[in-house]
């Protein structure tokens, strides 16, 4: 197990899942939201590449349309 704060909440998770991993199994849509990792924007394309460490604060995002 690996200690992260998502979304400003310490947690605990499986040994290293991938950024997008740990999307689907908050059972958020990966479509509609940007992803901070250590105050860092990651592209949705690297999400399923980039493992989650120890320490790692990790943020969401949902997008919104207006003007």
């Amino acid at each position: 197990m690996i200690t992260i704060k998502f979304n400003g909440l310490q947690e605990q998770v499986g040994h290293n899942p991938s950024l997008l991993q740990l999307i689907e199994s908050k059972e958020i849509n990966p479509k509609t939201v940007a992803l901070v990792l250590n105050e860092q924007v990651v592209p949705r394309s690297r999400w399923a590449q980039i493992e989650c460490q120890d320490s790692d604060k990790i943020d969401i995002f949902s997008a919104v349309a207006g003007g």
